[in-house]
């Protein structure tokens, strides 16, 4: 079926050198997204890049998607009756899968709609930890990493989305981002 993948960490991960799909492989994932099986302008095949802006969903994220909307519909951590208590238990469940794979406890595990907004969420993170209080009873040397100040720099490429270029200025007491290469 699909190429056997070596755990990380292992000799023959290490020594596994990359190559390309074939072209079974690669038409085996295409036929996992649904809108790539679309022609466009002179009935090429699609091709989509854009993923930075939307990334395309395999079947089976869709089947899930439609699964959940048809049958567990309802507000997470909002209600007492049994489709809320089915949709926060799916919920959950994600956020355990999501923390198995990142190799993090389900708590530190936060979601939210899209990358921007979760990037924003650090910055405005980061600009409130220097505020007093703010870390109370958390461990200081934990504290210290999350306090941004004097000499402290964010760093970005030259290629980051200008969202990225503001988020960093946000953060009051780092100074503005110097680009990666720019001196």
């Amino acid at each position: 079926m699909g190429r056997p993948t070596p755990h990380a960490g292992t000799a023959e991960h290490a020594s596994a050198a990359p190559r390309p799909f074939s072209e079974g492989e690669s038409a085996r994932i295409r036929a996992d997204f649904p809108l790539l099986g679309r022609t466009v302008r002179g009935g090429r095949p699609l091709v989509y890049l854009d993923s930075g802006a939307t990334s395309q969903k395999p079947r089976v994220v869709l089947d899930a998607e439609r699964e959940f909307y048809e049958r567990h519909n309802a507000a997470v951590h909002r209600g007492a009756h049994q489709l809320a208590e089915e949709a926060t238990e799916a919920f959950e469940d994600a956020r355990e899968t999501v923390a198995g794979f990142l190799g993090a406890d389900a708590g530190e595990v936060v979601f939210t709609k899209n990358g921007t907004e979760g990037l924003n969420l650090l910055a405005y993170a980061f600009s409130n930890a220097a505020a007093p209080g703010a870390l109370d009873g958390v461990d200081e040397d934990w504290a210290a990493r999350l306090r941004l100040g004097p000499g402290d720099e964010v760093v970005v490429t030259e290629m980051e989305h200008h969202a990225n270029l503001v988020r960093g200025r946000s953060c009051a007491a780092a100074p503005a981002p110097r680009c990666a290469g720019s001196g």
